[in-house]
């Protein structure tokens, strides 16, 4: 059995729509609102990505940039953008920008 950390309260002003649908998908996939925000903000503090080239999932503050193509080393292969065609580059790029645009609140 996992020992249980202590929980902190916090309070948020969400657009009330937003909420309740939230609140109603939650509910299908029987998953707490709270669990939601609290893997959002632990993503958001500690951030991992996986290769996409073995699959690796690692931290940010694990890896190097590569000074060729400026995107993360997998810290297993050594895998960055230098290996990728021009197509699976762009294709990984946009894939980002939904991420960065997740974590920056500019998807809607």
């Amino acid at each position: 059995m996992h020992a249980q950390l202590p929980k902190g309260r916090l309070t948020i002003t969400v657009d009330e729509a937003v909420l309740e649908k939230a609140r109603q998908l939650a509910r299908e996939k029987h998953v707490p609102v709270s669990r939601l925000v609290e893997n959002y903000l632990r993503f958001f503090v500690e951030p991992h990505f996986y290769c996409f080239k073995c699959g690796e999932k690692f931290e940010s503050r694990d890896t190097l940039v590569c000074p060729v193509c400026g995107w993360m080393k997998c810290p297993k292969c050594g895998a960055c953008r230098c290996g990728l065609s021009e197509e699976a580059a762009v294709s990984a790029f946009h894939m980002r920008k939904v991420y960065e645009d997740l974590l920056a609140g500019r998807v809607k």
